[in-house]
């Protein structure tokens, strides 16, 4: 090989080399990222769960509040509530019997 072939293969080496470097460099970050997304979206769930616990509390403490008060509509309402808990809570306990059965 002549001596420009020898100084462009070099060159060449060189680019190739920093190029995988950068490559490197950009998985690393990707990893990362990667990471960083995963506990952002736990964070996310957690606060989904956090906030849907909080609307069965702010509902159950509607319906203490309408049972307490007395009032016609809110009494119908609370009732009709505590009736469908009642149902739901039924059908659990029939499911869990069905399982240990």
């Amino acid at each position: 090989m002549t001596e420009e072939q020898n100084r462009r293969l070099s060159a060449l080496d060189g680019r190739i080399n920093e190029l995988l470097a950068l490559c490197e460099g950009q998985k690393a970050e990707i990893r990362k990222l990667t990471l960083s997304l995963e506990q952002e979206r736990s964070t996310v769930r957690q606060v989904r769960e956090d906030i849907q616990a909080l609307k069965t509390k702010y509902g159950n403490l509607l319906t203490a509040h309408a049972m307490s008060a007395g009032q016609g509509d809110d009494v119908k309402s609370a009732r009709k509530r505590l009736l469908h808990l009642v149902r739901e809570i039924d059908a659990c306990i029939n499911y869990i019997t069905l399982l240990n059965g």
